[in-house]
């Protein structure tokens, strides 16, 4: 069997622990990046794995700065590593632009992990429909030198002083999430990642990836109102917690998510959502669940999650539902970003 070829955009915390897993699965792993992001890639990268409090290393990758030099090889999959809102951005709708005419007379299939812009990637990169897919990252990982998170039990410092990377799958979660069509190709890289025996990839449907990848928003807007206190303190703020489990059901109830929403809609309520986020906080230990939020979700990529609320309430709204908690929500939500 011929070895795998991957070509990741972006060597940040998800691109490097998902070329880490693909490496580990037998994948010839190589990774696009800016020119002066080159440099630190010349290094082997030093991974702390909060699931076993073990340094992880990863030297056996190419790396490119540019379209033209990584266009040399041939892929397997191409992973597009960034947020929702940088894709849309100028410079990296050229960049697309220019991977997808690369990608016009071979084989590789394009994974698009940014929210809510697998159509907008396909049609800048000019692929057909089977040759798109969209998914990411089910694992907790982070960049060492943007943030330092609270110490738990039994982290070790000393291990994790010496990481460019920080990782940890949570609970049972799999290390990765895949829409399950078009289904060759997202069985195909499932199949590849499943390979590296420490971390899971699993197939999910089009509507509940979906569903959760919009919702899921509210809740990370309803902590950051809050000022990204933990599960408990969150739980005791009722205002909030009705208005963020109201905004829930909203969403899960749009007419694009099905009977699946509406199912799923039913078991949301302030208390539901309280047990929600007390167990994955417990999930995430030792990494702290609203630190990590804070960092990512509170400014990595928040221009991405408020985009995908505006555009849930954009939805509901020209189908006619007045979507009365979101558009609070939304609403404080920018208010506060503003201040």
């Amino acid at each position: 069997m011929a070895k795998s070829s991957v070509l990741i955009v972006g060597a940040g915390a998800l691109g490097v622990v998902t070329g880490y897993h693909l490496h580990l699965a037998g994948a010839q792993v190589n990774f696009l990046v800016r020119p002066g992001r080159l440099p630190a890639l010349q290094e082997p990268q030093t991974l702390y794995c909060y699931d076993d409090h073990e340094l992880k290393r990863f030297s056996e990758y190419q790396a490119y700065g540019s379209v033209a030099e990584a266009a040399a090889g041939s892929y397997d999959f191409v992973i597009v590593t960034m947020d929702g809102a940088t894709c849309r951005g100028q410079e990296a709708t050229e960049l697309l632009r220019a991977l997808g005419d690369a990608m016009q007379n071979d084989h590789s299939v394009a994974l698009i992990s940014g929210v809510g812009v697998r159509d907008y990637c396909r049609e800048t990169m000019r692929l057909p429909e089977e040759r798109v897919i969209e998914g990411t990252m089910g694992l907790l990982s982070y960049q060492t030198d943007r943030v330092a998170l609270p110490l738990n039990p039994p982290t070790n410092p000393e291990k994790l002083a010496q990481a460019s990377i920080a990782y940890k799958h949570m609970g049972k979660n799999p290390g990765f999430m895949v829409v399950n069509k078009p289904a060759r190709a997202a069985k195909a890289f499932a199949e590849l990642y499943n390979r590296s025996g420490v971390s899971k990839c699993s197939l999910v449907g089009a509507k509940l990836y979906a569903m959760f990848a919009s919702s899921i928003f509210a809740v990370m807007a309803m902590f950051d109102l809050a000022g990204w206190p933990d599960a408990e303190t969150m739980a005791k703020d009722r205002d909030l917690m009705t208005l963020g489990s109201a905004a829930m059901k909203e969403i899960m109830r749009l007419p694009e998510f099905g009977f699946a929403g509406k199912i799923a809609s039913l078991f949301i309520s302030p208390r539901q959502l309280a047990k929600n986020n007390a167990k994955m906080e417990q999930d995430c230990l030792p990494v702290d669940y609203s630190a990590f939020n804070k960092f990512h979700h509170g400014g990595k990529v928040r221009e991405q999650d408020i985009g995908v609320l505006r555009h849930s309430l954009e939805s509901g709204r020209a189908q006619g539902k007045s979507m009365p908690a979101l558009s609070e929500l939304l609403d404080r939500y920018e208010r506060h970003i503003r201040v």
